[in-house]
């Protein structure tokens, strides 16, 4: 049994990185998408299948526009050189830059901030300032955060590494999407090390495709599955089970 989920781990990472190629996509056929590797928006399950809201996401959205959608998540620092070179056509992302994609709808709108260590108290911004906070690699808050130098700032990969050091005591809080860390704290049992989160903003999950991919024509039908799927209640219901 342990074998057999080896090879179908092994063999999924081929399928990963094949897609992951300039030029795969073929735009008569199949899109391809790509977003981070974070629970529970898309990560590997125990068995080595993807699952997440965004690959619940990107089902519906295949069934709805009659086309087959290959899937590849990554690292968050990744993303942007796929869409840059077209090897993948579109995400549901927060905001990329805009010289990368063309962007569509608005998906749900997330909550962004800091949630500290247990003991630690966060009323106003300059709270943030005296302490050390695990930041996401590549990852973007708000332009006085992201400037603001008095701030220290460690920057790990991902989540889980973040909330680690918190457990630990070697960090104060850590940056990011407040659902999604609450999520990750509860599955790791450290939910208990954590204060109250400090929201800073809200940001937008969004369709948006590589300005280089050959499928661009795509985007008003998906906008319009989008669209169809927020006024039946789909995306709340796919909200409802992953928390984001």
């Amino acid at each position: 049994m342990l074998l057999l989920l080896r090879i179908k781990q092994y063999l999924l990472g081929l399928s990963i990185v094949f897609l992951a190629l300039p030029g795969t996509a073929d735009p008569g056929d199949r899109l391809s998408f790509i977003t981070i590797d974070v629970a529970p928006w898309a990560y590997l399950n125990k068995a080595g299948d993807m699952e997440g809201a965004f690959i619940e996401l990107i089902d519906e959205i295949g069934k709805r526009i009659d086309r087959k959608i290959s899937i590849t998540i990554t690292p968050f620092a990744r993303v942007d050189r796929e869409l840059e070179t077209g090897s993948h056509d579109c995400t549901i992302l927060v905001p990329r830059p805009e010289k990368l994609v063309v962007k569509g709808d608005v998906i749900s709108f997330h909550a962004m901030g800091v949630i500290p260590r247990k003991g630690i108290e966060i009323t106003t911004y300059e709270d943030i300032q005296a302490l050390q906070l695990s930041v996401i690699r590549g990852a973007t808050m708000t332009p006085r955060f992201d400037e603001d130098t008095k701030i220290y700032k460690e920057y790990d990969t991902d989540y889980l590494i973040g909330l680690r050091k918190i457990a630990r005591g070697r960090l104060d809080g850590i940056v990011g999407a407040i659902p999604t860390l609450l999520y990750l704290a509860k599955q790791e049992g450290v939910d208990d090390q954590l204060g109250t989160p400090f929201a800073l903003t809200e940001i937008p999950l969004l369709f948006q495709c590589s300005k280089n991919s050959p499928n661009l024509d795509i985007m008003p039908l998906v906008n319009k599955a989008i669209a169809d799927m927020k006024a039946e209640g789909v995306i709340e219901r796919i909200q409802s089970r992953y928390y984001f």
